[in-house]
């Protein structure tokens, strides 16, 4: 079966005529001498919720919106083509942390494990099995580093057992909810990184800001701003939960929040007004969190003591904002799956843009080898120093899934099944919005696509079983 699957891969290359990074894109001479290793380095992740790709000035540049992310980064090593493992919070980044396959961790968090595809609801319940897939903070913990994590929202902590192996947790659940938490967040970070400066300890600090649409971001009184986002918040009102809900004309939900459905009841002028006011929300909190984030980039600046530290800005998803009718996140489009990647070391000096598709799960990996750590057998993501320095990657495909759909890519092709088993085939080089499905004219090429997806489900679905019963 594996002869076959990977034979059908190579057929799909050729045909595709998919391609690496682009010679002309790496700025840096001789990049195949860069050396990336950075041992006893600290580091720094800056998870920003909810943070499409193509809103980074760096990474599509058309717009302004992130200057001092845009200015941070300018001289790093930056991906311009990242997939999340699912294009919602929990599970991407369960898989993310701990660098493991999307379809294994949902397994696992499924009690129906045969189940192909498996079930598209992603369960509050949350297994102790975890406890013996070691993430990030364990590995670096053991390695000497001093941990901390600061995170508004459930996703990345207790919850979803992502505290493992931090010296200090700091979060949702001793701050609770209110409009002003990612500032509150991203202030904890700016102290932290100030205090951590004093010391000569090495050190990991997670840093996740809150999902930019779930809140209307609010600025301080004394700092009015002409960006307030709670001007279009309040524009939305009272349909901001008739949105979000996605109620139905006769006045029943039609999927529970976050919905990811796609609203084919809505007229489309309709949808074209609610994709304006939802873009205007997220494009002013999105410079809010931008604002927020220079505090933080000076306070590093400003540390002589931390320039041996590695600084990684992702997202662990995007958001549809009614791009195809989808207007929250949680399926498998590229406007939910794409995702920044941005990576500030020590070692470089001017721009490098990495063309390469990658995988969101082969970040974790990457900064191991960069640090010279051992990974844990349980990764899945393999480290991207060889993509970074010579365009390669070793991996024949990426696999994603969601609640309500799954996708494969192989190159530039990527096949979208839905939990009703329609289909939807794009070509991302020239299709990047995916508008043209290519499913009717490209049967074979669906059918080989899936064939792998099936092949890889069922592949995870047995390593899960096979760790339950050695657990």
């Amino acid at each position: 079966m594996r002869t076959k699957i990977t034979l059908t891969i190579v057929f799909i290359t050729l045909f595709c005529g998919c391609n690496t990074t682009k010679e002309d894109n790496v700025l840096l001479p001789n990049k195949e001498a860069i050396d990336l290793s950075c041992q006893d380095c600290n580091v720094i992740f800056l998870n920003i919720d909810v943070l499409r790709a193509d809103y980074v000035n760096l990474i599509r540049p058309n717009h302004n919106i992130t200057p001092n992310i845009d200015t941070f980064f300018e001289n790093s090593i930056i991906f311009e083509d990242v997939s999340s493992i699912a294009g919602v919070t929990g599970l991407s980044n369960m898989a993310t942390l701990m660098a493991v396959d999307g379809a294994f961790t949902y397994a696992l968090l499924n009690e129906t494990y045969q189940d192909v595809p498996p079930k598209y609801q992603l369960p509050y319940k949350y297994s102790k099995l975890f406890s013996h897939l070691p993430t990030i903070a364990e590995v670096l913990n053991a390695e000497g580093y001093e941990t901390t994590n600061l995170n508004h929202g459930w996703y990345a902590g207790k919850q979803m057992l992502l505290n493992r192996g931090f010296d200090r947790y700091w979060g949702y659940f001793e701050v609770g909810m209110n409009e002003n938490i990612p500032a509150k967040v991203l202030n904890k970070a700016k102290e932290t990184i100030q205090r951590k400066a004093k010391n000569q300890n090495k050190f990991f600090l997670l840093v996740r800001s809150e999902d930019l649409r779930s809140l209307p971001y609010q600025y301080p009184a004394e700092r009015p701003h002409i960006n307030d986002p709670r001007i279009h918040y309040k524009k939305m009102k009272p349909d901001y939960y008739e949105i979000y809900y996605q109620r139905t004309p006769e006045g029943e939900l039609a999927v529970k929040w976050p919905s990811s459905a796609k609203i084919n009841w809505m007229s489309d002028s309709t949808i074209m007004e609610y994709r304006n006011l939802s873009r205007a929300l997220y494009t002013q909190q999105l410079t809010f969190i931008d604002e927020e984030l220079g505090k933080i980039f000076s306070a590093i600046q400003n540390s002589p003591s931390l320039d041996k530290t590695i600084i990684v800005l992702y997202a662990n998803h995007g958001d549809g904002l009614y791009d195809n009718k989808i207007p929250n996140h949680g399926v498998s489009y590229q406007s939910c799956i794409s995702v920044p990647l941005l990576i500030r070391h020590p070692k470089i000096q001017k721009p490098l843009h990495i063309q390469t598709p990658v995988s969101l799960i082969d970040l974790v990996p990457t900064i191991y080898e960069m640090l010279n750590v051992s990974p844990p057998k349980s990764i899945d993501g393999i480290s991207l120093v060889e993509t970074i320095k010579k365009g390669t990657y070793d991996r024949p495909y990426m696999y994603g899934m969601d609640k309500e759909s799954q996708y494969i890519r192989v190159g530039k092709m990527k096949l979208i099944v839905w939990i009703d088993m329609t289909k939807e085939l794009y070509n991302i080089a020239i299709d990047p919005h995916e508008q043209k499905n290519l499913v009717y004219q490209n049967p074979e090429l669906v059918d080989s696509l899936y064939a792998i997806m099936i092949n890889h489900e069922l592949e995870q679905i047995d390593r899960a079983l096979n760790f339950l019963k050695n657990e």
